[in-house]
């Protein structure tokens, strides 16, 4: 097990404003055929803990719910200008409210992968509609909830 960087904490970290350029972060988990699924999770959805022993996630995805209740690993990355981090996850906890699943994960395994060359990462526009169609107040309010009670 490793702690969250502080590179990709930095990426994570807060919450977005409206009207702003977001990266978009694909988590990869492992469907119930064994083929990877991706859902795209932004920083309303994402938190490092703040000792950095954990990261929290909300995910509202049916399928990468489901796939993570049967298998609880998975895969996130970040783009950090000419650096793509691949973050190999274990879902520790879990807590379901509504239609979401507010998941604690630690690190396994970081690998910092560069070959120099500036990267683009998947990207979205920010909107007060988007705040609102992806319930960030929700998402907020379970980042927080998983953040009381710790990382494990």
């Amino acid at each position: 097990m490793t702690n969250v960087s502080e590179d990709v904490a930095r990426l994570l970290a807060g919450g977005p404003p409206v009207d702003a350029d977001e990266q978009a972060f694909p988590l990869l988990t492992v469907d119930e055929n064994g083929y990877p699924h991706t859902a795209l999770l932004s920083r309303a959805e994402l938190e490092p803990a703040a000792d950095r022993t954990a990261l929290f996630a909300v995910v509202a995805s049916p399928g990468t719910r489901a796939n993570l209740r049967r298998h609880p690993h998975a895969a996130l990355l970040a783009v950090d200008r000419t650096v793509c981090h691949h973050l190999k996850l274990l879902m520790v906890r879990s807590l379901a409210v509504g239609d979401v699943l507010g998941c604690v994960f630690t690190v396994t395994h970081h690998k910092r992968d560069s070959l120099g060359i500036p990267l683009s990462p998947l990207g979205f526009r920010t909107t007060a509609h988007l705040a609102e169609l992806e319930h960030w107040r929700l998402n907020a309010n379970v980042l927080t909830t998983l953040q009381r009670k710790g990382p494990a």
